[in-house]
């Protein structure tokens, strides 16, 4: 297979190296501003993979017209418009669970409202934002009485590596479940004012 990848940070790394091993990375597209305290996809791959072709613009229109038979968004900071979506399958890896924490900072939400559980999603991407049928999920205890944002960021981040290694590899083979409306509910950037004391990495 071919894949492409468009995102950046450490989880992208390890979703390109996954990916690398399935079949061929064709295109790679990073966040046009990667945070310096994250590993770095742009580094990753120009500096061992000079082979692949690398776009840093950040624009999702850079992957139009690849050949890629999978494109997968990791920590992707805009809307995938219909046109790639359209042209070939596009998965999301979301820092939350869904459907209940559509959009920004699920990890901040979940402890803001004072969730025992949290989770990630693989999810296919549609028009919608985090909208998509899941194609895999885990969930796992949070104590929001003595987690920090960070604990929380931390523990998702180690349950996205394990989604990224133990699902890519057969999900063809899985089946997407639309998610249920019922329980969904959408953050946005209008939202965080909100988060009060959650707004950072520590209270």
């Amino acid at each position: 297979m071919r894949f492409a990848i468009i995102g950046r940070g450490h989880l992208a790394v390890i979703a390109f190296d996954v990916l690398r091993k399935l079949g061929t990375v064709v295109k790679v597209v990073t966040n046009r501003i990667e945070p310096l305290w994250d590993a770095r996809l742009r580094a990753h791959v120009g500096r061992l993979y000079p082979q692949v072709d690398l776009d840093t613009s950040g624009d999702w229109r850079q992957l139009l017209g690849t050949d890629a038979d999978l494109v997968l968004s990791v920590m992707y900071d805009r809307i995938i418009g219909r046109e790639l979506i359209d042209q070939t399958r596009v998965l999301n890896l979301h820092l939350g669970k869904l459907p209940e924490y559509r959009g920004m900072r699920p990890v901040n939400w979940a402890l803001k409202n004072g969730e025992s559980v949290a989770g990630v999603t693989l999810h296919e991407v549609d028009e919608g934002i985090d909208t998509g049928p899941i194609i895999a999920q885990t969930t796992f205890s949070i104590f929001p009485d003595v987690d920090e944002v960070k604990d929380v960021y931390g523990r998702s981040v180690r349950a996205a590596e394990n989604i990224l290694r133990d699902y890519l590899p057969i999900v063809d083979l899985l089946k997407a479940t639309p998610q249920d409306e019922s329980r969904a509910h959408y953050y946005s950037a209008a939202d965080i004012a909100r988060l009060g004391e959650r707004t950072d990495w520590t209270r």
